[in-house]
């Protein structure tokens, strides 16, 4: 399985089970309390795939560059720097003179090597757009309907938040749900899409 099939069939599972959840929401059977109890577990749940499958998509990205053997000199600064995270960490404790030796030899030391990302891929535990716009500056990848989403991602994260935290935090109906729900599929997407350009 390609790099590419691993995030579509990640996908593709994810979309499934939210749709299954949509159908539930649907059911006219369910008393009010039921409903709202319904709308609390898939709000928790929607953030779940939100932050499950961007995660798991930078990760396969990410080693699907490691793969291909290019070079840290290939990649822009932003990508450069996220997998060289430890090593710059490392440099920085360097006294002066050592400091500037290394930075003398990095080029032929280090950013003429194939690329590793030695760190994973951190969301935080709460994905919220500003880390997930960070991430994407980090992996050189633009989804431009995120600007269209940070409210309403930010709004995804702190009632996710809530509820996780014990709060008796209402989600009231399809309204509210809905269009969120389109908001995380639409990201999801692009994040996919994006990718597959890149790797393809």
């Amino acid at each position: 399985m390609t790099p590419f099939e691993k995030i579509t069939s990640d996908l593709d599972w994810r979309e499934t089970e939210l749709a299954a959840l949509r159908i539930l929401l649907a059911n006219d059977g369910l008393t009010e309390g039921q409903r709202l109890i319904l709308f609390r577990a898939s709000w928790t749940m929607l953030y779940a795939h939100y932050e499950g499958f961007c995660k798991f998509a930078l990760t396969v990205y990410f080693g699907a560059l490691e793969a291909s053997g290019a070079k840290y000199s290939e990649f822009k600064p932003k990508t450069q720097a996220f997998a060289l995270t430890g090593k710059l960490k490392e440099l920085r404790k360097r006294d002066d003179v050592e400091l500037l030796l290394a930075i003398l030899g990095f080029e032929g030391d280090v950013l003429d090597n194939p690329v590793i990302f030695s760190e994973k891929v951190d969301t935080k535990s709460n994905l919220r757009p500003a880390t997930l716009t960070w991430l994407l500056e980090a992996a050189d990848l633009e989804i431009k309907s995120l600007r269209n989403h940070n409210h309403t991602l930010e709004n995804l994260v702190n009632r996710r938040n809530k509820i996780t935290h014990g709060e008796r935090d209402i989600i009231r109906g399809f309204n509210y749900y809905i269009p969120c729900e389109t908001a995380v599929k639409e990201i999801m997407g692009d994040l996919a899409e994006a990718i597959g350009k890149r790797i393809s």
